[in-house]
């Protein structure tokens, strides 16, 4: 597990990676930044290079990372993460163009969602508080109110990504990885 992990190793994460992109990302100072991604990025490129980068600083070797299915309305859905956790989810439906895959770091009362967002530029670091963030987590995975909760979450708006999005929901299968 990279676990226990810091703010200042996860900018260094962060910081590392965006020098990676295509085109590189400027550098950030702290996780309170309101940088933007570019909407060239792709989540699927970006969320597993920072977790990548994470387990390279901690010092984590990678097959000792644990990952747990949990489908649809799932109820083992886990209701916190302990302080200093570093987290990759990645969520799966039907269309798939709504398919995101972000990391979070929970430092004290914060979570901290980190993404790049193919098609859209949105912040690369949101802030949330840490129930905050589990309501809409759980709210996408129970099919309550899954737009809002998408738009929250992410900064971007379903209807934005595709004509029509489901009414009950996309997510079928996500991916915790930690």
């Amino acid at each position: 597990m990279p676990n226990p992990v810091t703010q200042v190793q996860t900018v260094q994460a962060i910081n590392t990676v965006l020098a990676q992109m295509v085109p590189p990302g400027a550098h950030i100072v702290d996780l309170n930044t309101n940088a933007l991604s570019n909407a060239n990025w792709s989540c699927n490129n970006f969320a597993p290079a920072l977790l990548e980068q994470i387990c390279i600083i901690t010092g984590t070797n990678p097959v000792n990372l644990h990952t747990a299915t949990y489908d649809q309305g799932n109820p083992h859905l886990p209701v916190a993460f302990a302080d200093n956790t570093f987290v990759n989810i990645s969520m799966l439906g039907e269309p798939s163009a709504l398919n995101h895959n972000f990391n979070i770091l929970v430092s004290g009362g914060t979570t901290y969602l980190i993404q790049a967002y193919s098609g859209h530029q949105v912040n690369i670091v949101r802030r949330f508080p840490n129930a905050t963030f589990i309501l809409h987590w759980h709210n996408l995975s129970n099919n309550v109110n899954w737009q809002a909760s998408y738009t929250t979450l992410f900064g971007v708006a379903p209807n934005t990504v595709v004509n029509h999005p489901p009414i009950a929901t996309w997510l079928t299968t996500q991916y915790v990885t930690q």
